[in-house]
């Protein structure tokens, strides 16, 4: 397979997967958000309520709400605040990195994709912590979010950072980079992906 026709190939597989990753919403990204169902309770306890998932979003509710236009703890707010969390931000990793993937056509593919797919879970739960640190920071306002938490936290620089790394950089790159790490072995590939001379057929 030359270079050309594996692009027009990951192309043509991108239309199937990619329809299917919209169609099943947060399906696709689901053990990340399990995770972090988990964490941010645990690690934000005097900051983060629940958390849920809802179709395509996570909703993180927190122990604080407005009255008055100013952010109050929850038993002196008259509505809570919640942050939305779009996953698809996140998430659009997999059916790119599917289609990279299956359009190589290597041996061994679905023990290479489950291990590729596993690094994509732990890609997008730091990316889910990092959203929705963001989205606390700006949505509490001030310092409330360190004062109110027991825990140490990441400086508003570093939030900021890793904010954009998990959203511009990791959803695009990340695939990229667990595809080529896959293919390797194959001579094939390293003969496109380094330049290296060709394999020659036998007979």
């Amino acid at each position: 397979m030359t270079l050309y026709r594996f692009i027009g190939f990951v192309l043509l597989l991108m239309i199937p997967f990619f329809g299917l990753w919209y169609a099943l919403g947060a399906l696709p990204s689901a053990p990340a958000l399990w995770l972090a169902q988990v964490a941010l309770p645990w690690a934000l306890p005097e900051v983060v309520q629940s958390v849920v998932i809802d179709r395509h979003q996570l909703m993180v509710f927190t122990l604080f709400g407005e009255a008055g236009q100013s952010v109050v703890p929850l038993d002196q707010a008259e509505y809570q605040l919640a942050f939305p969390l779009n996953t698809r931000i996140l998430s659009y990793s997999i059916p790119f990195y599917a289609a990279l993937h299956f359009a190589s056509r290597i041996e061994g593919s679905l023990e290479r994709f489950a291990r590729g797919l596993l690094v994509l879970w732990l890609l997008m739960f730091v990316g889910v912590i990092a959203v929705t640190l963001k989205n606390l920071m700006l949505g509490l306002g001030g310092d409330l979010l360190w004062t109110a938490s027991a825990n140490p936290l990441p400086s508003a620089n570093a939030i900021a950072l890793l904010f954009q790394f998990s959203t511009l950089i990791v959803p695009t790159v990340a695939p990229i980079m667990l595809w080529a790490w896959s293919v390797r072995e194959s001579p094939h590939w390293r003969a496109i992906l380094l330049g290296e001379a060709a394999p020659r057929r036998q007979g």
